[in-house]
């Protein structure tokens, strides 16, 4: 971490700025931060900066008493993802930035490792995904055992003394439908080795190059949290900018730690934002497609859902706040959407030819709460970030 003193106005600025953004979450800031205290940097130089979004439980005292080289920036309010991390990123002057999750802990080399292949990256790379780890251990189960998770090499129970690792994340997806995943999701993390290449980043863990920040723009903050690296990802792609990804920057994540992606909150800020997304990146056609079939569905599991009206009622409920807040907020997106297309390089077609299929992650990986499945943290503490 870059120190601070009487002669850090002297000293060459750093090479990457890490961003973390918190909120009411101090044990969890304090495992990042040590984890970022113990990078093998080498020749990197590295500032860290946290946001603290008004936390209530001392987080911003913590952070200033116990990690004096950090650079501390303290929200009045609770900002949520997006524009918490455009608070710092506006004061970015390094050619890079690594974005990392409250409550996520790096490997000793991620840092190194992402600069490394930036700067090895073509000019048209604009942000290098990290390896991406959920921090629970697990061990492989058959198919039937009760409360296994599923995943594409296996069955798995979570288990403190489990030797096998899970991936959380080596970037994102998006299908045809519109659907945002985790590229990776519960894969054995012994034989999850994908491409370089990826369609977009997931915020939890990931370089950017602020030069194509500063083309493009920064996180769209309508959106407060939850697909907001997927739209980042989708304006960078139609600017004509590559996403890849590296193997050897690896985070441990506490999957959900911050928000509990089975809550009312998650569920609303996913599936808007979902519509949000699509009509401000997507052609025409799949965007009136997307947001068509939210519309039948809702109204099908009105009408003529299998399961009790109780039962019900909460979903449909979620669902119509989702759709009216994405009315309300159209107006933004289609003014986002003409902005995005007058100085785009690549066709909103051409971006699409890069979309996975519609049955992909159908089973696991799916941002719209099947990654709920595994409950590695405490969901009550909210809106922070995944």
């Amino acid at each position: 971490m870059t120190p601070a003193g009487p002669h850090a106005v002297d000293a060459p600025g750093p090479d990457v700025v890490v961003i973390t953004v918190t909120y009411d979450a101090a044990d969890l800031v304090a495992d990042c931060l040590r984890g970022l205290e113990g990078q093998e940097l080498g020749d990197v130089r590295m500032e860290v900066v946290v946001v603290d979004n008004a936390s209530s439980d001392g987080t911003a005292d913590l952070v200033a008493r116990d990690f004096p080289g950090v650079r501390l920036a303290r929200s009045v309010r609770n900002l949520g993802f997006a524009a918490g991390n455009n608070l710092a990123l506006r004061d970015v002057r390094a050619p890079y930035v690594i974005l990392l999750n409250n409550d996520a802990v790096p490997d000793p080399g991620f840092v190194a490792a992402l600069v490394a292949a930036a700067r090895q990256a073509d000019d048209d790379v604009a942000a290098v995904a990290a390896r991406v780890l959920l921090s629970q251990r697990f061990r492989r189960v058959p198919a039937e055992t009760a409360g296994a998770v599923h995943g594409p090499d296996g069955a798995w129970l979570p288990d403190d003394d489990g030797e096998d690792r899970l991936v959380n994340s080596t970037g994102n997806l998006v299908r045809a439908d519109g659907f945002g995943l985790d590229r990776g999701w519960l894969a054995d993390a012994t034989r999850h080795h994908p491409a370089p290449d990826v369609f977009g980043f997931s915020g939890a863990a990931v370089l950017l190059r602020t030069a194509a920040l500063r083309e493009v723009g920064l996180f769209d903050e309508r959106l407060f949290m939850y697909y907001e690296d997927t739209d980042l990802s989708w304006r960078l792609r139609r600017a004509g900018y590559r996403i890849t990804y590296c193997e050897d920057a690896v985070a441990s994540h506490l999957h959900s730690a911050t928000t509990g992606e089975g809550s009312a909150f998650f569920r609303f800020h996913d599936a808007r934002n979902r519509l949000v997304v699509v009509t401000k990146n997507a052609s025409a056609g799949l965007a009136v497609r997307c947001v068509a079939r939210f519309a039948l569905t809702t109204a099908s599991i009105t009408l003529r859902g299998r399961e009790p009206w109780r039962g019900r009622r909460g979903v449909i409920a979620v669902r119509l706040r989702a759709l009216g807040s994405y009315v309300a907020l159209l107006p933004h997106a289609l003014r986002e959407r003409r902005r995005i297309a007058r100085s785009a390089q690549v066709t909103a077609r051409a971006v699409e030819s890069q979309l996975s299929p519609p049955g992909t992650g159908t089973d696991s990986g799916l941002r719209s709460g099947a990654s709920g499945a595994v409950d590695t943290g405490t969901a009550a503490r909210r809106e922070t970030k995944r």
